[in-house]
């Protein structure tokens, strides 16, 4: 059964020990029949649909009109990440260079002349994010932050770095509710008075997700306006679309896995 015609079907659940660890009987039977795919982004007349979608990330960013987002927040899989290409490429250090070259052009299509792109990574790939943003975008920042989350055993130091890499698809941007680049306002006293240093975040304390949604909300307030179009080309489980609704943005985002969609789906509708 296509993937299309399921999300139709109406799910009954009895066996309680089937739901995906986060999800129970009721969230299955609610949020199943309400998956909307790659086939539901039909844009008409321009108009972009707000929403999560059960898609690979280039499948739906081609479903985007040019120069339509804000502001994309990613976090590429480093695992797996073939399931979300479109040709079921190997797993070779060239070919996931190539896939994400691939993204992140059309990640540059649909972004807006004063929109920005934050990519979240570990510090390991940090290096190639940064090659692969320079080819196209103009980088603003490497912002490092502190992930108490992060659990990888060391025989040396303590592994809690990550990177957020911050560019612009111009010098014409928005950031802290001011626009950067036009020489009467890029002196504004609100811009550039916070470090790129990030160690205040808390530990990510709820059963699901990744990020604090602190991080989530500090991108959002430098980087975007109330209303604004927010994309997540990678959603996991959802953090991104938490925080948008929270902060009154307006959000876009893809997820190859069921299971993920369902759970970003049930803490999106909570908020």
């Amino acid at each position: 059964m296509s993937i299309s015609s399921e999300k139709n079907k109406i799910y009954h659940y009895n066996n309680p020990n089937e739901p995906f660890p986060g999800l129970t009987i009721d969230d299955l039977n609610r949020y199943l029949p309400a998956i909307q795919t790659v086939e539901d982004m039909a844009m008409l007349d321009g108009i972009i649909k707000e929403g999560v979608f059960l898609t690979k990330c280039i499948d739906g960013l081609k479903k985007i009109p040019d120069q339509s987002i804000d502001l994309i927040i990613a976090s590429p899989p480093k695992n797996s990440w073939d399931l979300n290409s479109d040709n079921s490429m190997g797993e070779t250090l060239q070919e996931y260079y190539q896939w994400n070259q691939l993204w992140i052009s059309e990640s540059h299509r649909v972004l807006q002349k004063t929109g920005s792109i934050y990519i979240i990574t570990p510090w390991e790939y940090s290096g190639m994010y940064q090659g692969l943003l320079s080819n196209q975008f103009h980088i603003q920042s490497r912002i490092t932050w502190r992930d108490k989350n992060k659990t990888k055993n060391s025989k040396t130091w303590v592994d809690q770095a990550s990177d957020i890499w911050f560019a612009t698809k111009t010098e014409e941007f928005l950031f802290k509710q001011n626009p950067v680049g036009i020489n009467t306002i890029e002196s504004s006293e609100n811009i550039g008075e916070e470090s790129n240093i990030w160690l205040d975040l808390p530990r990510f304390e709820e059963s699901v997700g990744r990020y604090p949604l602190k991080l989530i909300s500090r991108i959002l307030n430098a980087s975007s306006f109330k209303l604004n179009w927010v994309l997540d080309p990678f959603m996991g489980f959802g953090d991104v679309g938490v925080s948008c609704k929270q902060n009154g943005r307006r959000f876009i985002g893809f997820e190859t896995n069921k299971d993920y969609l369902l759970l970003s789906m049930k803490r999106i509708d909570k908020g």
